[in-house]
């Protein structure tokens, strides 16, 4: 999904959060109109984050044929304008909590929203690494085994060839006279 795609439906959820605030819903509600927010969010900030760090191009195969959807200049313009509309998204929750029609929740509110996310976060960036710290010592171990087979196997192969090779020397070779 381009960044314009999962913009709009950021924006549309933002429009949601707006509209659910302003009809005076209760906090359950309007909870559920952020977390649909914040999912849309959550998926644009992926998808920069990801060609952030994706800085050099994934490699093709030899014979895939190489193209874009977009050039880079309106690529790039694509994702900073994602980038401060979510920050203006963000700054006006944060109003809507500290001045606005949220403060009935608090400031705490924000704030335990705040924390939340950042636990979160971590918590699923540490299952992340986790499982990849996993994959590699299960291919190190896969590696390991097979290496190991094979020299196990060349020393049967090659213990096999020496008692063959001593077995037909004329030494030997019993002789009929």
């Amino acid at each position: 999904m381009d960044p314009l795609t999962a913009l709009s439906l950021a924006t549309a959820a933002f429009t949601g959060v707006k509209k659910v605030v302003q009809a005076g819903k209760d906090a359950e509600d309007i909870y559920k109109q952020l977390s649909k927010w914040a999912g849309h969010v959550s998926d644009l900030n992926n998808f920069i984050n990801e060609k952030d760090e994706d800085d050099k191009p994934k490699k093709l195969g030899i014979f895939e044929k190489i193209g874009f959807a977009k050039n880079e200049t309106s690529e790039a313009f694509d994702q900073i304008i994602a980038k401060r509309k979510v920050k203006e998204m963000e700054d006006e929750i944060r109003h809507m909590f500290t001045w606005g029609e949220l403060h009935h929740l608090g400031l705490d509110g924000y704030r335990d929203f705040i924390k939340r996310r950042r636990k979160i976060k971590e918590d699923r960036e540490k299952l992340i690494w986790d499982q990849r710290r996993r994959k590699r010592k299960f291919l190190k171990l896969v590696r390991d085994i097979t290496i190991g087979g094979v020299a196990i196997l060349l020393a049967f192969l090659l213990v096999g060839w020496m008692i063959d090779l001593i077995m037909s020397a004329p030494a030997f070779q019993t002789k009929d006279i």
